[in-house]
């Protein structure tokens, strides 16, 4: 790879994650958290920012809602950038809170129409992923819309529930390199976030 071709792969890689605190709010009852990054291209001070918000306590066999917001990307721009697109995150759902079927959902009218038209919200298992699919040209900007899911405490009192940060990923297309795919894993990994913990009723 020529000299050209090295630095758009760190430009790009650098420009893609500097988009990827893609889960962060000011929403009034979140708590915020950070978790440093080590990510496969790009600058080695990237950070995960987040609001979490969820009740601080739920019953055994009682069910509660936890919702992460965003905030803009800033401008997504950098040497030889192109565009882009894919914009994925993945949470771990916690042992011993059970997936409410159906409850995980992109909040309607949230984020932006860049990147609003397809973004989904799957869960497989324990792993909850949003997945942004729309591409992002060189000089704009996004805001991901805002997720919540719904679990059940089935678990003894005493216990807290979080979700965790499992892993951040996008595909950056630079001039020269074309497509790269740059993905970043939380230090630890996964980044546990705040929970809600489950109380007997008194």
């Amino acid at each position: 790879m020529d000299s050209r071709s090295r630095r758009a792969l760190r430009s790009g890689a650098a420009i893609a994650l500097g988009a990827g605190a893609i889960l962060a709010s000011s929403h009034a009852e979140a708590t915020r958290v950070t978790a440093p990054l080590v990510c496969t291209q790009g600058p080695s001070d990237k950070r995960f920012e987040a609001n979490v918000s969820g009740p601080e306590s739920v019953a055994p066999g009682g069910t509660f809602t936890v919702r992460i917001d965003a905030i803009p990307s800033g401008e997504v721009s950098g040497f030889g950038l192109n565009h882009i697109r894919e914009m994925t995150t993945d949470y771990l759902l916690p042992a011993g809170g059970t997936y409410v079927e159906g409850s995980a959902r992109v909040v309607p009218d949230t984020g932006t129409t860049n990147v609003r038209a397809g973004a989904t919200l799957t869960v497989e298992g324990k792993r909850l992923r949003l997945m942004l699919p729309a591409r992002v040209e060189e000089g704009g900007s996004y805001t991901p819309p805002s997720i919540e899911v719904t679990l059940r405490a089935d678990t003894a009192a005493g216990t807290t529930l979080a979700l965790g940060f499992s892993r951040l990923w996008l595909t950056v297309n630079a001039i020269v390199v074309g497509d790269m795919r740059v993905t970043c894993d939380p230090k630890p990994q996964p980044f546990v976030l705040p929970g809600t913990k489950v109380v007997a009723p008194g």
